[in-house]
C-alpha cells in the first residue's frame, strides 16, 4: 500500500467517524464506528496493509475483471 492509499484510509476513517456522528440511530452510528475502527487499522498497521491492494490499481483490476 502506498502512501497515498494510508492517507484515503486515514480519511474514509475520519469520514465513517462523522457518519456515525450524523446518524440517527445508535445501530447504524455502530457501524459506522466499526467501519472507521478498521480504517484506522488499516493506517496504523504495516501487517494488515501488507495484504490490502493499492486502492484504483489490483483491487479495481479484480473488481472489473468480476462484472
Amino acid at each position: 500500500m502506498s502512501g497515498d492509499d494510508t492517507s484515503y484510509y486515514r480519511q474514509r476513517a475520519i469520514d465513517e467517524r462523522a457518519n456515525a456522528l450524523r446518524a440517527d440511530r445508535a445501530d447504524v452510528a455502530a457501524i459506522h464506528e466499526e467501519l472507521a475502527r478498521l480504517y484506522q487499522a488499516l493506517v496504523d498497521s504495516a501487517e494488515l496493509r501488507a495484504g490490502v491492494p493499492s486502492v484504483g490499481t489490483e483491487w479495481e483490476a479484480e473488481r472489473v475483471a468480476k462484472r
